[in-house]
């Protein structure tokens, strides 16, 4: 069963996004369960986790970007996709690494668009998804590749390696990871770490953090070639969806 919120302070985008996911559910004989918010509190309060959620940027209360950063924590791995009547307002939200985005007023040809692509992407994902051995210090250690937001060199051949919620320790150089790393993701602001840009949420100044909290120095002289190397990330991973 897949899971799809709309949130949006208009009742008529809301139904005509229902309108939308009905007619695909029903053309492709797809499990679609579908929940409303009027708010982007309302969505906040939820408990349930989406699978893909169309949420409005300009709403009264908080707005969309604010609602984003407030759900991402528990629900990292759900797709936003930005509904908005400026398209670029929602170049503001590349921290939570939206799905796409659909400018008002739409067709519901957009929409069905937007949920071929979806299922598109969730069909990849379960058929490619890279697993990386490593040099576990009791044996090899396997790791899903996506699973995974930051190396950090700790000296004698010794790095942590972190996930969403845990740290493992494993002996080489970062050198050696990045050779087996085959992810155009992953990038070293700093001597002492790599990073997985999927999961940064935030720059700022010489520091990025990402959305689980780790804190990683960005080096003085790598600060312009990292900025322009995570702008060519968010436009691939925008266009890639």
């Amino acid at each position: 069963m897949i899971s799809i919120a709309v949130c949006d302070d208009d009742k008529n985008v809301i139904s005509s996004i229902k309108e939308a996911v009905n007619e695909f559910k029903d053309a492709n004989s797809v499990e679609f369960e579908t929940h409303t918010f009027n708010s982007g509190e309302k969505l906040v309060e939820s408990s349930l986790k989406f699978d893909l959620i169309f949420l409005d940027i300009e709403m009264g209360g908080i707005d969309g970007i604010k609602t984003a950063h407030l759900i991402r924590p528990k629900s990292r791995r759900s797709r936003i996709v930005y509904v908005t009547n400026h398209s670029e307002l929602a170049l503001q939200s590349y921290s939570v690494h939206p799905f796409d985005f659909v400018v008002k007023p739409f067709k519901k040809e957009r929409i069905i668009d937007v949920l071929n692509e979806f299922m598109k992407y969730i069909t990849d994902t379960a058929n490619n998804d890279p697993v990386i051995q490593l040099k576990g210090m009791d044996g090899p250690l396997l790791l899903n590749l996506r699973n995974i937001y930051a190396f950090e060199y700790t000296g004698n051949r010794r790095i942590t390696v972190y996930t969403e919620s845990e740290t493992h320790c494993i002996k080489g150089s970062l050198s050696e990871v990045f050779s087996l790393i085959n992810s155009e993701s992953f990038t070293s602001p700093h001597k002492s770490f790599i990073v997985n840009m999927e999961h940064i949420d935030k720059l700022t100044g010489f520091t990025l953090f990402t959305t689980n909290g780790i804190e990683v120095p960005i080096a003085q002289k790598k600060l312009k070639e990292f900025q322009n190397e995570f702008s060519r990330f968010i436009k691939n991973y925008i266009k890639q969806g």
